[in-house]
């Protein structure tokens, strides 16, 4: 049987990634799956930036709307999903897109992920608890622990530290060493990877351009209707870049003639942290013109290594 494959265009926000992957699907015969851990959730529309009924209609899209948002939803979840709907546009005879803008996503499909102790929540109220008395405590103890991931661990990033160091109380292994190990199973497919980025002026540009079309075609009724619906602003789909800031507008800590910037500045931050994420992540191009059919062609034929 050969080896399953696809193409991936990842990068940060608002780089084009959804527009590239609609080409390059009809360019290849190939279905689109989602790799966006905001639009996985049904309702979050506006605010995800979730490709139009027009757009889905014209490349069948997957791994859209496939949670609620008051639904946990893992990067191992993620995965056994997409997987299943990978393996089924490969037998209908169609070929992969892999679209999204969340990298933990892109690898656990590609990649997978490591077999970790399921969450115990009272280690994990345990450890909030400490650090909500002794701030920086988390951090500082999985340098103890775990150095390696607690050097790539901002020490505000509270919910990454907490798994790192619950998984080594409950395996006694650091997790960086369980990451390793992985690192050295096969992947589920071979990608050939777009990494879309325009730059950082380019980038900030349709931000606040996409920020202001978000407000006009109804981004604050969106979360209002949430809310009416009974979700709690506290959920974690509903604290997503943007959808934080409206609820924020909402309660009124921040002025309607604010709440555009707060938008858009919570994005460029984050696309920050995108940019530096995908740098390494394969070929890095500005737009569509970097990219070389023959190259496509070739690498779904088999014949590019």
């Amino acid at each position: 049987m050969s080896q399953k494959k696809a193409i991936v265009v990842c990068g940060p926000t608002a780089s084009g990634k959804t527009s590239l992957a609609i080409d390059l699907a009809t360019m290849t015969n190939s279905e689109i799956i989602n790799a966006d851990s905001v639009q996985i959730f049904k309702y979050l529309n506006i605010g995800s930036a979730k490709p139009t009924r027009e757009e889905q209609q014209t490349v069948p899209h997957h791994m859209i709307d496939v949670a609620q948002p008051d639904e946990i939803f893992s990067g191992g979840r993620y995965s056994e999903m997409a997987r299943q709907q990978f393996d089924d546009i490969i037998k209908r005879g169609k070929n992969v897109v892999i679209c999204g803008g969340t990298g933990l996503y892109i690898k656990s499909l590609v990649n997978g992920l490591f077999n970790g102790p399921s969450a115990d929540q009272n280690l994990r109220e345990d450890l909030k608890n400490i650090e909500s008395k002794n701030p920086g405590y988390l951090h500082q103890t999985l340098f103890q622990v775990d150095p390696d991931t607690a050097k790539r661990l901002n020490q505000n990033d509270h919910v990454r530290l907490i798994r790192a160091l619950e998984v080594y109380y409950l395996t006694n292994i650091p997790i960086s060493t369980h990451h390793e190990k992985h690192r050295k199973t096969p992947p589920y497919c071979k990608t050939f990877t777009y990494v879309l980025d325009p730059g950082k002026e380019v980038l900030e540009k349709r931000i606040h351009k996409r920020v202001k079309e978000m407000l006009n075609e109804g981004f604050v009724d969106e979360v209002q209707g949430l809310l009416d619906m009974g979700y709690s602003p506290d959920l974690r789909s509903m604290q997503s870049v943007g959808y934080k800031q409206v609820l924020m507008f909402l309660s009124g800590k921040i002025s309607r003639d604010k709440l555009e910037d707060e938008i858009a500045n919570s994005h460029i931050k984050y696309v920050k942290q995108q940019r530096t994420f995908f740098r390494e992540f394969g070929i890095q191009i500005p737009d569509a013109s970097g990219i070389n059919p023959d190259e496509i062609n070739l690498f779904f034929s088999g014949n590019l290594p």
